[in-house]
């Protein structure tokens, strides 16, 4: 804390049920035209064999995904002990071994978390972590008899597909609704109220769908036709809290992506292509004959986009498979990619199109020593040299040498003491460092038992921080 000097239903596959449909369709549309006493023509039994299609489709849907949507529901003790409910939200079961994808902001307002599940059976599910800039949760529970959903492409989705929400909305668990998909790429969007209200600003990617998503669905699916997961519905855009046909959903390449690593790391290791970008002008686009791109502003000297042959002024139009038609894509693409590993970047140079492989290194780490700092792994936070003037009544009285913190990784020891991003330390313990690997090497070696004291400066004010390890 920042302290001032104070079981799976059987069902047929829908290809064979439409199928079906369309042997027996007009059977049924007969004996309804003979109900009413008017026989339907050619057209109208043809239409309502189409809706009664759809229909199944749904059904089919519906009953793929409901046994691996789940309640979420979040405690905290109030200040004489007792247990009072703090949020409701959505999840649904990734694998058969318990873990649960959900929101971030459904589940950080609250100590104690529980989990209902499809048949009633409420258990109670640990934290395994959360990665703030995408909204996403892990869970997981110990529970028999799980069935996980089977995960779609988002980025094969069209738009105008239809998709379906399910969830709880304001607690009615289960619930199912229809739409297409509206839009595809789209950037952050003010939160409404309800449940949604404290989600982080920082989402990176929407799907769009017109499909009701209201306070209470925040984790819950989004799926196309077969029941496959193409996304977690997320937040909604209303000036009443009620459901305007516009909602957001996580792509679910964007979701599983960090989920896995949050599974196998604990943490979100992030690629870095060590570049400066822009997008792309509309016009410059058209010129191209494409849809759009991200220049290249600069390219930082002995990072992986220089290595693989990037310029300045080199249009980017793809990486690691996915379109990069502005910067929500582009940094999620490079998010996507995990460091190490060499990945395929089309580019355009001089009007042609060329291609390259990226061998992205991990953000924290390089990004702080590009700029000729350190990132301190043990407490997940990184810091560049810098310098603070102290001026009264205009004249400089003092010149205070620190470090600035270019970034603090969610949920790490540093986070969960209240450092911040531009937070600027001048003492340590005590002592003051000039060198990055002094300070790295500095908190490699201290003894946080007895806690390591951080003075710094937050905007105008001075405090201090205690950091005490995990």
């Amino acid at each position: 804390m920042f302290r001032m000097n104070r079981p799976t239903k059987a069902f047929p596959a829908i290809a064979a049920v439409v199928s079906m449909l369309g042997l027996c369709g007009s059977t049924s549309a007969m004996n309804t035209g003979a109900e009413i006493g008017t026989a339907p023509d050619d057209t109208q039994k043809h239409a309502m064999n189409m809706a009664m299609d759809l229909s199944v489709a749904f059904e089919y849907a519906s009953d793929t995904i409901e046994d691996s949507v789940v309640h979420v529901m979040t405690e905290d003790e109030n200040r004489r002990g007792f247990r009072q409910q703090t949020g409701l939200g959505s999840g649904v079961i990734a694998d058969e071994r318990g873990y649960i994808l959900t929101n971030a902001h459904v589940v950080e307002a609250g100590k104690y978390i529980n989990v209902r599940l499809s048949d009633g059976r409420e258990v109670p599910a640990e934290l395994i972590g959360t990665f703030a800039e995408t909204d996403v949760a892990v869970l997981k529970i110990q529970a028999d008899g799980l069935v996980p959903a089977v995960f779609g492409d988002s980025e094969d989705l069209r738009v105008g597909q239809w998709v379906l929400a399910i969830g709880s909305p304001f607690g009615f668990q289960q619930s199912v609704t229809a739409g297409i998909v509206s839009a595809k790429g789209r950037g952050s969007v003010n939160m409404s109220p309800g449940d949604e209200a404290n989600a982080p600003q920082r989402f990176q990617e929407f799907i769009q769908t017109d499909a009701a998503i209201n306070p209470g669905n925040s984790g819950g699916p989004l799926v196309d036709l077969n029941g496959r997961v193409i996304g977690i519905n997320t937040a909604i855009l209303s000036r009443s809290g009620g459901n305007n046909g516009l909602g957001f959903a996580i792509p679910i390449d964007i979701a599983g992506a960090v989920m896995t690593r949050i599974i196998d790391n604990g943490r979100v290791d992030r690629g870095w292509l060590g570049v400066e970008m822009g997008e792309l002008e509309p016009t410059d686009a058209y010129d191209l004959g494409i849809d759009g791109g991200v220049v290249l502003n600069r390219v930082v000297p002995g990072g992986p986009a220089e290595q693989a042959g990037l310029l300045k002024d080199d249009v980017v139009v793809s990486l690691g498979g996915r379109t990069t038609e502005n910067l929500v894509r582009m940094g999620n693409a490079i998010m996507l990619v995990r460091p190490g590993i060499p990945t395929e970047i089309e580019y355009i140079r001089d009007g042609k199109l060329r291609r390259g492989n990226a061998t992205l290194q991990d953000r924290d780490e390089q990004r702080a020593i590009a700029y000729g700092g350190a990132f301190i792994e043990k407490l997940g936070f990184s810091v560049v040299p810098d310098e603070r003037v102290v001026t009264r009544r205009g004249r400089v009285v003092d010149r205070i040498a620190g470090f600035q913190v270019l970034e603090v990784s969610p949920n790490s020891t540093a986070d969960e003491a209240g450092l911040e991003s531009r937070d600027f330390l001048y003492e340590i313990d005590g002592r003051s460092f000039e060198d990055p690997d002094q300070l790295k090497s500095f908190f490699s070696e201290a003894n946080y038992q007895e806690g390591v004291r951080l003075k710094l400066i937050r905007g105008n004010m001075r405090g201090y921080i205690d950091l005490t390890s995990k």
